[in-house]
């Protein structure tokens, strides 16, 4: 219980914090502790940086990952003792090395790909429980409301809807990498994950967009969020639940909801393929 409590105290969170607020928390502080090792930490000996060892073994004790009584630790060999410990650490390191060689092997593979294909016009990532989603079909439906364009470059990130074993732990892991690695211009999510990430402030507010582009918003369909910055509800997401891009798609009967993560610079691109969306969605 000790270390539960303690768990919850690395987190930051109330003992009675639910899952959605334990997974919220935990991708803040993973991202946090990547941006502090990106700077080279600080120049403050005072300063004390978030331990990524730390955050995991906690979010894995507090999600209950470790079942085991810790009594038994005692009865254990040194090497067993060992393991009890860091068996899930080895787990997770085995499978960020695994995710790694998966994104250093794709990433060769897409440049390969870049070199026979045309620029893509825009980036679209289809973020959550879509497990079957059809990437390709998907974007051939979209380039029908575009004609004009040559590729929407899209890919299909699957975040499992709740951890029932390592698999699921594996494929959250890799979501949370691509995620603070590959920056698409727009993103469709389920209502989990867009509630999640618009919380986080992962998206463009709308209400700005609209403002800078001059898109019309559909005011029935907007969906808002709060974030951490800000305590009001804004504009965040789009419902475009049923729009026919997603015909033999396999969406799982998930709710659709797109959002805007892209630079200024991709803003006319980005408008005009909402617009597309809203007209035919009914």
């Amino acid at each position: 219980m000790e270390e539960l409590k303690k768990a919850y105290e690395i987190l930051g969170l109330p003992e009675d914090a639910t899952r959605e607020q334990v997974e919220n928390r935990y991708f803040i502080l993973m991202k946090r502790a990547r941006t502090e090792k990106s700077r080279n930490e600080t120049d403050d000996e005072n300063h004390q940086a978030l331990d990524l060892t730390e955050i995991n073994r906690a979010y894995n004790l507090v999600l209950g990952i470790e079942t085991e009584k810790i009594g038994t630790m005692e009865k254990q060999s040194k090497t067993a003792h060992f393991f009890y410990y860091y068996k899930f650490h080895v787990i997770i390191g085995l499978i960020i090395v695994l995710v790694a060689g998966y994104m250093i092997k794709d990433g060769i593979d897409r440049r390969r790909e870049a070199a026979n294909t045309p620029p893509a016009n825009l980036t679209v990532s289809v973020f959550g429980n879509f497990y079957f989603a059809n990437g390709d079909l998907l974007q051939q439906n979209m380039l029908k409301l575009i004609p004009e364009w040559k590729r929407i470059a899209t890919t299909v990130v699957f975040v499992p809807p709740e951890l029932k074993s390592p698999q699921d732990m594996a494929m959250q892991q890799k979501s949370v990498l691509l995620l603070a690695t590959e920056i698409n211009e727009l993103y469709i999510l389920d209502e989990k994950n867009f509630k999640s990430l618009a919380a986080q402030g992962a998206f463009v507010n709308l209400d700005e967009f609209a403002e800078k582009t001059g898109l019309n918003l559909p005011q029935e369909k907007i969906r808002k969020a709060q974030t951490e910055e800000d305590p009001a509800e804004m504009p965040y997401g789009i419902d475009i639940t049923g729009n026919p891009i997603f015909k033999g798609v396999e969406v799982s009967g998930e709710r659709q909801i797109i959002a805007v993560r892209a630079k200024e610079t991709k803003w006319a691109n980005t408008k005009l393929l909402l617009e597309k969306l809203i007209r035919t969605t009914l």
